[in-house]
């Protein structure tokens, strides 16, 4: 070995040596790197308590839970767990909404070195849905088809057609699928289900001859239920509003019915899933709630007796319920009820009270009202929201010969979905699920108290 190169590489080490001792001298002297982060971009739409999680270079001090920041305005709880600082929202976040979250200050368990970690990201848009029932007549004088179309909350126009049908009554979307009941020239009903990646329908058997109501989906489970009654005429046993679910992923391609004890039929007024689960609520007969599993034996597990349910809070298990003399919220994780003590609207005193609607789960709620005009005959709609801090007009239409068939409230309890009917609205005659002819439905959204959007049709997939 040469004295040059011997040279050279003790001068290489050398500089090494000093790179390496100034790396280790400045990684002491700095504050923490953001290195990672993670969040469930579609789960911080639909429930409470997303979380972001922010991983570091180097272990945080317990102190950087103190000083989250977001923009816009959002209420959160902070952790610290070696490397990573867990933010939970306490809400539900906003539909495409870019969110920047901000720890000033953080500094690491072995030094003093203070640094801000800065993560932004986005919340997806929402998918919207609407049926389009046409009374219109072809050259051939036949009916024009019905329609399911599909946009977004940013979109323009009506969007897509997913699916049509001479005569569509109801449907329920899912993730990758939507089911959808369809109606015979003598009102007969079938079940179908077509998938949006192109695939074929697939028409679920029914019983016998009958009519389906109550088309429930939970969609990232592939479920959809609903309640078959059998035709007068229909041979073999007669089924009366009883409940079943179908599986979309279930090999057979049947669909289970939903019975009670010891696997007695049950009938039903009204059913839905729990958000996120396979757990079904029911309402038979009798008004008696039940929680039931869409899949398994498991036995079900009495609610109560009601008058009505109402839906889920927005991002949340809580069922709300009304009976005579008041309200309550159901919650189906741990079984606990409240009463609800809601604050008077602003109409409460001056027009006839509609549906009511929970909007969170701190008593905010929209309420339908039909106010009195100088014609007796015709009664102004008019939705009203109210909370802790007041409660104000949202929609007015400005013609006393508008009306309001239906509202709801979206997943994230952001807009409201209100289902008009024009002044030249008639009846469009089906027999299950009546609707009119120049309907349209507005997106209002609640925090800016304006609408920005608007789609031909009825039945927006958030009223399901």
């Amino acid at each position: 070995m040469s004295r040059d190169f011997v040279r050279f590489l003790s001068g290489t080490i050398a500089i090494l040596a000093l790179l390496a001792a100034g790396l280790a001298v400045a990684n002491f002297t700095q504050g923490p790197r953001l290195t990672a982060s993670q969040i469930n971009l579609d789960a911080s739409i639909e429930r409470i308590g997303a979380r972001l999680s922010l991983t570091a270079d180097q272990p945080l001090a317990a102190g950087a839970a103190r000083s989250v920041t977001v923009d816009p305005k959002t209420d959160t709880t902070s952790t610290v767990s070696g490397n990573t600082l867990t933010v939970e929202f306490t809400g539900i976040l906003r539909y495409n909404t870019r969110y920047t979250v901000t720890v000033d200050g953080v500094t690491g368990t072995f030094n003093d070195a203070a640094s801000t970690l800065r993560h932004s990201f986005t919340t997806p848009d929402s998918r919207i849905y609407a049926l389009q029932r046409d009374q219109r007549l072809d050259a051939a004088g036949a009916k024009r088809p019905d329609a399911v179309r599909r946009t977004t909350l940013r979109g323009r126009g009506d969007g897509e057609v997913v699916f049509s049908a001479p005569r569509i009554q109801e449907y329920a979307a899912l993730d990758a699928h939507l089911a959808a009941v369809t109606l015979d020239g003598d009102g007969k009903a079938s079940l179908e289900v077509v998938s949006f990646s192109g695939g074929s329908t697939v028409t679920v058997p029914l019983p016998s001859a009958g009519t389906v109501s109550h088309l429930r989906a939970s969609p990232s489970k592939h479920l959809i239920g609903y309640a078959f009654t059998s035709d007068p005429a229909a041979r073999g046993r007669h089924f009366e509003n009883t409940p079943f679910t179908y599986d979309l992923t279930e090999s057979s391609g049947l669909p289970r019915e939903v019975t009670g004890f010891d696997g007695l039929p049950m009938s039903v007024l009204d059913l839905d899933f729990v958000p996120g689960t396979t757990s079904l609520v029911v309402q038979a007969y009798s008004q008696t709630l039940y929680l039931m599993q869409a899949i398994g034996d498991a036995s079900p597990t009495p609610l109560g007796i009601h008058s009505e349910m109402r839906g889920f809070i927005p991002g949340t298990r809580s069922l709300v319920v009304a009976d005579p003399t008041q309200g309550s919220a159901i919650d189906l994780d741990d079984g606990k009820v409240t009463t609800l003590d809601l604050a008077a609207s602003v109409l409460s005193e001056k027009a006839y009270p509609g549906k009511l609607t929970l909007i969170d789960g701190k008593g905010r709620y929209a309420q339908l009202f039909l106010r009195p005009t100088m014609n007796a005959n015709v009664l102004n709609p008019a939705i009203t929201v109210t909370g802790d801090t007041g409660s104000k007009i949202v929609l007015a239409p400005a013609s006393n010969a508008s009306r309001v068939r239906d509202f709801c409230v979206s997943p994230n309890g952001q807009y409201l979905a209100v289902e008009t009917i024009s002044a030249e609205g008639i009846a469009d005659n089906y027999s299950s699920v009546p609707a009119f002819t120049a309907m349209s439905t507005v997106f209002l959204d609640l925090t800016t108290g304006t609408s920005t959007r608007g789609v031909t049709g009825f039945q927006p997939n958030w009223c399901g």
